[in-house]
């Protein structure tokens, strides 16, 4: 196949435009993020800027190809063509596309900008490579610069069949809020102030909802950086040697829930506050190995490390409310919230894979085991920062001095100590015991072990658990500050070490794959997973499983899938508090309060992931060649799952359906179109609590009539039509998608004591207002030559957000709300024009 020639009409020129605004969501993920390179307005990486090769992937024909099961193939990149260098050793060829973007409309919205974040500018992108036939070497050099936070770099080098080297640095933003209000300084920084005007606990409402409203509008976000460099070796020609070494930063600030004790039963008293939470840390990543293949045996052996580091171990921000004593007592002032960061972990790993082929029934055998350890050791932070004394000004235990909890000498131990060690063995036997039959089975065996154990104890106190809020709690509800000790606090319940949750998990599967005939294949595959969970509601669940199968080409026309699932999941008697052991009430000298414990939930209550419940899982695809280089593509999906549940999630059930249209009728013209739609329905139970003991449904402490029910339904929609065609020399591209989300949460009760206030029953319709979310993108683009070497592609996107979110509703009105303040003004809708023009110079 030959891939150098000279430049042609672009056929997919534009395309990956139509795409960018679903394609940019593949943004968000730092896993695999190293995979592919390109950005919102280039996601194939400059590939598909080139767009198609005319005379197709063979030498033989231009007609399209197709896959196994009727797919056109993508087509094949149309590449430049290579000039000789020098002495004729080397060949090279490059190109260079200056260009400018545009952005009018609601630029700063954060549903536009999300993961994209484009402003008006230049736009660089090139490439260059260099290749030597003799030997193989080749070389490529690829960059792609939108702005600073948005741009990628990357170099490729090697020599065919010898080894490769890879060097890449990239950015890539994500907005989190675009229409942002802080009331504090710092932002981004690991103290935040409160704005000029506004005094740490002793700010009015009033004056806390001016200065938020006065405020301008600012963008949240946060930026990862990430550079790294790879090797793949070949040592001979059985084993090869492989390493990579990453680093990846991320900076900036998003919207983060700081609570300083709950407000919403209290007026004019407590503080919930939404903050804008620094992000500044940095993840080293590394992975070598080895690797065998020989005639009989094959090998893999490596090693993989992750280093996450924050570069601060906490943040506070300053609080504007007081917080009051409910009993009437006075309480020292208290200036501000703080929480600790993620703690500092490392990750090893060391993993071994043998595989033989076996000379009965051509059959392999694999073999792999792995050993992997990830600890915390980070330094750890005092229990809380205050100055003075914090509490009610009563007698003891109702007010405490701040420099018995304010220094890491009131915690057991000055670093966290923690671990968790996992052992992993997996066995795999494949063999065909005839032509046409393979019979496949698996055996896997996890163990997960917890390392450590830290005691929430005080030892320049004599006393068990941890301060609540910083202190706000017990400042606001006598008794309540979070602590326990043998004499006035000896009825506290409270929190006092971790929680292990090991878990031992062992796995058995076995299969078989027969052809009775060149057009069908029929499966089916029997896996059984016990699991047995430490600490857990459930010490053992016991999952079967059976899938089945059918691969149908009857037809020349015409492939067809099918697969279900069905599964059910039981399991050892629930028991719905495992985690006494935890709590204050497991220590020598704990008095069980008059009326007895509150029940740590309602008996009843059964915990998804570890419930009894029942899946089936339908699919079903077909894929129709049709004449004139037509494809179409119809597929249904049911997902239907049933839980043993009265109190607790009891049905999620999900059903999608979609179409494709595909045709390809010569290279200068594709065509293509969709439409999809898809529903979900959640339903789940719970019961309001009352005062008692009794942890039973039904009894005084959770009464039928509180019990309360809701039901959670999404309707998708989504559809886009996507047109490239040649008009003499130029190439046009048209392209719509369009996205309708609507989301319904309705509700019932059994009588008014099944709300927090009763007195709001009359206030209850039964649902909340729909959750909306619409979107429509126009793209249209023109390519065309201005002479042998140079290239014109104008392009626009228009985009329109229509999103209605209940949770925000009145947020355009003010942020703060008595003592609740927040910083996200929620969705809104949109419209936006992107229009660009891109100058291509070939080298």
């Amino acid at each position: 196949m030959h891939m150098w020639k000279r430049p042609h009409a672009c056929r997919w020129s534009l395309l990956p435009l139509a795409l960018l605004a679903g394609l940019a969501q593949a943004q968000d993920s730092g896993s695999g993020i190293d995979l592919q390179f390109g950005n919102w307005l280039d996601p194939s990486g400059r590939v598909g800027w080139r767009g198609c090769d005319p005379d197709g992937t063979s030498w033989l024909t231009a007609a399209p190809k197709r896959t196994p099961t009727g797919f056109l193939y993508g087509c094949n990149p149309q590449m430049p063509a290579l000039k000789p260098a020098g002495d004729g050793a080397w060949q090279w060829a490059g190109d260079v596309a200056l260009g400018y973007l545009h952005v009018s409309g609601d630029t700063a919205n954060t549903n536009w900008r999300r993961f994209r974040d484009p402003d008006d500018g230049l736009v660089l992108q090139a490439d260059f490579s260099l290749r030597r036939a003799a030997d193989g070497s080749y070389a490529d050099v690829r960059l792609s610069r939108l702005q600073r936070d948005n741009q990628y770099y990357r170099a490729v080098l090697g020599q065919a069949g010898r080894y490769k080297v890879q060097a890449f640095a990239r950015s890539s933003p994500n907005v989190l809020s675009g229409n942002a209000r802080s009331i504090w300084d710092g932002v981004g920084s690991d103290h935040l102030t409160l704005k000029p005007g506004l005094a740490a606990a002793g700010s009015s409402s009033a004056q806390v909802a001016a200065i938020s409203a006065a405020l301008p509008l600012t963008t949240l976000s946060v930026v990862r950086d990430k550079q790294g460099v790879s090797i793949n070796y070949l040592l001979n020609p059985r084993w090869t040697t492989y390493a990579s070494l990453t680093h990846e930063e991320r900076k900036g600030a998003r919207p983060f829930g700081g609570p300083f004790f709950f407000n919403y039963p209290f007026a004019n008293n407590g503080g919930i506050y939404e903050i804008p939470r620094p992000i500044d840390d940095s993840t080293l990543n590394f992975t070598g190995g080895f690797r065998f293949v020989g005639n009989l045996w094959r090998s893999d052996f490596s090693y993989t490390g992750s280093f996450f580091r924050h570069a601060s171990r906490g943040y506070s921000y300053e609080v504007p409310f007081a917080v009051t004593s409910v009993a009437g007592a006075s309480s020292p002032p208290l200036y501000q919230g703080s929480f600790a960061y993620e703690p500092d972990n490392d990750y090893h790993r060391i993993g071994a894979s043998f595989s033989r082929r076996l000379p009965a029934w051509k059959g392999d055998f694999t073999l792999a085991a792995a050993l992997t350890t990830m600890r915390q050791n980070d330094r750890l932070l005092p229990p809380m920062d205050c100055q003075g004394q914090f509490g009610q000004n009563l007698a003891p235990p109702f007010i405490a001095n701040c420099a018995n909890w304010n220094t890491t000498a009131a915690l057991s131990r000055d670093r966290a100590d923690m671990a968790i060690n996992n052992q992993k063995f997996d066995a795999r036997l494949v063999l065909q015991p005839m032509d046409g039959l393979t019979w496949r089975s698996t055996a896997r065996y996890l163990r997960e072990d917890y390392a450590g154990t830290y005691w929430s104890y005080n030892p320049l106190t004599d006393q068990w658990g941890y301060i609540a809020e910083n202190g706000s709690q017990g400042s606001v509800v006598p008794g309540e500050m979070g602590v326990w000790d043998g004499g006035a606090n000896s009825s506290v319940l409270t929190r006092i070490r971790n929680l292990p949750l090991d878990k031992e998990t062992r796995e058995i599967s076995t299969g078989m794959d027969w052809r009775p005939s060149t057009r069908n294949t029929l499966g089916a595959t029997y896996t059984f997973t016990w699991i047995e969970r430490a600490h857990r509601e459930v010490a053992t669940t016991r999952d079967n499983a059976v899938k089945l199968s059918w691969n149908n080409r009857t037809a020349d026309w015409l492939s067809f899938r099918a697969n279900y699932t069905w599964l059910d999941r039981g399991g050892s008697a629930y028991y719905y508090d495992p985690y006494e052991f935890t709590f204050s009430s497991s220590l020598p000298g704990f008095v069980e309060p008059a009326g007895g414990l509150s029940p740590h939930t309602v008996a009843a209550l059964r915990k998804y992931d570890i419930a009894s419940r029942t899946q089936q899982k339908l699919d079903l695809m077909a894929t129709f060649v049709l004449p004139r280089d037509m494809t179409v593509y119809v597929s249904a999906r049911g997902d239907r799952n049933h839980y043993d549940a009265q109190i607790g999630r009891r049905k999620l059930d999900s059903y999608a359906t979609s179409v494709q249209w595909e045709w390809q009728p010569n290279p200068d013209t594709t065509a293509s179109a969709w439409y999809g739609h898809d529903r979900s329905e959640l339903v789940f139970a719970n019961v309001n609590d009352a005062v008692g003991s009794d942890p039973e449904l039904g009894g005084p402490t959770y009464p039928e009539a509180s019990r309360w029910w809701m039901d959670d339904t999404q309707r998708n929609h989504y559809a886009g039509l996507n047109l490239s065609r040649r008009l003499g020399r130029a190439t046009l591209d048209l392209a719509w998608n369009w996205t309708s989300s609507r989301g319904r949460t309705g509700y019932r009760m059994n009588s008014p004591d099944a709300l927090t206030v009763p007195a709001n029953a009359p206030l209850a319709s039964g649902s909340y207002p729909l959750m909306v979310y619409r979107v429509n993108t126009l793209t249209a683009g023109l390519s065309m030559p201005l002479g042998r070497r140079t290239r014109l592609r104008v392009f626009d996107t228009w985009e329109r957000g229509n999103l209605s979110d209940w949770h925000y509703f009145g947020f355009e009105d003010t942020l703060v709300y008595d003592h609740r303040v927040y910083t996200d003004g929620g969705p809104s809708n949109y419209r936006v024009n992107l229009l660009g023009m891109m100058l291509e110079v070939a080298l």
